[in-house]
């Protein structure tokens, strides 16, 4: 460590420890609990926002700010303004400072921030990482999938800084207790990958401690690990011209009754979505401080709210609240019309472990207030809880399709984004079968067989008919296009939703036949078709003819793949 590091650091250490001495000292206005002042490169910088998770201030002229806080979240944080950055340990943004004086006692946080050009920046956005001791998940984590990371980071560089947007369910709370995973366990792993950019979390279903006891407000306090890890459920921060709003949408319930025996956990572990007034309050007074409402409004939560119906892009728009006895569409309304006056906004989401992105412009004819909402409800970094690899395959999702992120790179106020897999990087966006071999294959394997013999509802395509071609595009959206050719005549191309054969071969079928968690095998839960949204058929006229798939994405980027057949099919078929 070089000395002007330890000046730095030692800086650093007496401006983020509470002062609260100096009160007496410094005049404060009446009823201040919370104070301090905001430093850009050492000079005071005004109309600096600062929270504490429900009441909004500015920075004064000095660099000042004042809260009569109630210290109910239990810290207080800078919504980082565009144009600067915040000092970061492996990962961890220093943005928020734990309130640890009484609740009348008046306590001193100042924020030390520099300088930095992001006017030009990207984000990669990740989700659903699940981490547990489970299925070699910490192996896959640092060898698989930040290697990927990283492959991204360093492109990225080359257009302006980088930061990481983390959509929630960084744990499991189901083996916080039996693993010895908990929420604390997460930053340590991003110091020991030395994760190299600023990540701002979401908090997920699964970053709750399940072991709270059932009793008060059971949400609040199972969020307490996680607000004392993790910092704020619900806080802003600003990059380039984008203001970027993180928000809580897990109210976790913890019902009584178990649906399975874990150690530690004292309730079902269930819970509704939707945000509550006190964050919904909050949220009124931070977009009241965003002056520029032309540029892109980013909220980043963990549930997903909007989805066409079936998740087939032709289909109408559902809203995806959920509250017992509350209407849901008269919650998605109430919430988007704060968002109204915006002229674009993005939703970035996780927790379905699929790639669903929502224009809201496509359908407006139950809600009226999301023309201007576009929601990218993104695939999991574990993709389906890590076991697909595990089992010797692919690191496949529930979908189908690939773990792996988004990427968004950002540009004045232009944004952009493409998915990576973690299998096959950003320069392939789609799989192609060449259903002849995955016939053969069904047929011929004992295991498939068995399956197929106490499953009558899934898919048997060791029956499908000559020829077809089955294409799996695992980022679809309504704007994307595709074209088959075989011998450079254009085949008719079917959109429809179907069961994916290598996911089938790579998850359901080691569950099925081999299950821990299950007492028999071929247990009755994988009697189903798994049938997923984002897949496309073509017919050849040939067993052996090549085809030619291109998909176009929505920025006119191409993605070509010349498919000579027969098309060997198998657990890791690229």
């Amino acid at each position: 460590m070089t000395k002007k590091t330890l000046i730095i650091v030692a800086t650093l250490a007496l401006l983020l420890v509470p002062q609260t001495g100096q009160a007496a000292r410094q005049r404060l206005p009446k009823g201040t609990t919370v104070w301090g002042q905001v430093l850009v490169d050492g000079t005071p910088r005004a109309n600096v926002v600062v929270s504490d998770g429900a009441d909004v201030t500015l920075t004064d002229k000095k660099g000042f700010y004042y809260l009569k806080s109630a210290k109910r979240e239990g810290s207080v944080f800078v919504s980082i303004p565009s144009g600067t950055e915040v000092e970061t340990t492996w990962g961890m943004p220093h943005f928020w400072q734990r309130l640890n004086a009484s609740e009348a006692g008046a306590e001193r946080h100042d924020f030390v921030l520099r300088a930095v050009d992001n006017s030009n920046y990207t984000v990669l956005a990740i989700s659903d990482v699940h981490l547990a001791n489970l299925f070699d998940d910490m192996y896959q984590f640092k060898e698989v999938f930040m290697p990927r990371f990283m492959e991204e980071y360093e492109k990225a560089s080359a257009n302006g800084p980088v930061y990481c947007l983390n959509c929630g369910d960084s744990v499991y709370d189901r083996y916080w207790y039996e693993y010895g995973y908990s929420i604390e366990c997460f930053p340590a792993t991003l110091e020991d990958v030395r994760f190299p950019v600023p990540m701002f979390h979401v908090m997920g279903n699964h970053d709750n401690d399940g072991g709270v006891p059932r009793e008060g407000d059971i949400d609040f306090n199972a969020a307490e690990r996680y607000r004392r890890t993790m910092g704020p459920t619900h806080y802003s921060f600003n990059l380039g011209r984008e203001h970027y709003v993180v928000m809580d949408n897990i109210v976790y319930l913890n019902s009584e009754g178990r649906i399975d025996t874990y150690e530690g956990i004292t309730g079902k572990r269930d819970h509704e979505h939707y945000f509550t007034r006190e964050q919904l309050d909050w949220l009124v007074k931070d977009l009241a401080t965003v002056k520029d409402k032309d540029a892109p409004l980013v909220i980043a939560f963990h549930s997903p709210i909007l989805r066409h119906k079936g998740g087939l892009t032709d289909k109408k728009i559902e809203g995806r609240f959920l509250r017992e006895g509350y209407d849901p569409d008269e919650m998605l309304n109430e919430f988007t019309a704060l968002l109204k006056d915006f002229r674009e906004v993005h939703f970035i989401s996780g927790h379905s472990h699929q790639n669903m992105l929502c224009y809201g412009a496509d359908d407006t004819s139950r809600y009226p207030y999301i023309g201007n909402i576009t929601e990218h409800n993104i695939s999991g970094v574990c993709g389906c809880w890590w076991q697909p690899a595990a089992h010797g395959g692919l690191t496949l999702a529930p979908d189908g399709g690939p773990a792996g992120f988004e990427v968004f790179p950002v540009k004045g106020d232009k944004m952009e984004w493409y998915f990576v897999s973690t299998d096959d990087g950003a320069g392939q966006q789609f799989r192609v079968f060449d259903m002849n071999a995955v016939r053969d294959y069904y047929r011929s394997d004992g295991a498939l067989q068995a399956m197929l013999r106490h499953y009558d509802k899934r898919n048997d395509y060791g029956k499908i008919e000559d020829n077809w071609l089955l294409i799996n595009v695992w980022a679809w959206e309504s704007k994307w296009k595709i074209s088959v050719t075989e011998n450079g005549v254009d085949l008719p191309v079917e959109h429809r939703k179907s069961e994916n054969p290598q996911f089938t071969l790579d998850y359901y079928l080691p569950k099925a036949g081999w299950d821990d968690n299950s007492k028999n095998r071929w247990p009755a839960k994988y009697n189903e078709a798994g049938v997923k949204p984002h897949y496309f058929w073509a017919k050849a006229s040939s067993p052996t003819s090549t085809v030619v798939v291109k998909v176009t994405d929505s920025f006119g980027n191409e993605y070509v793949q010349t498919v000579e057949r027969p098309k060997a099919f198998g657990k890791k078929m690229r």
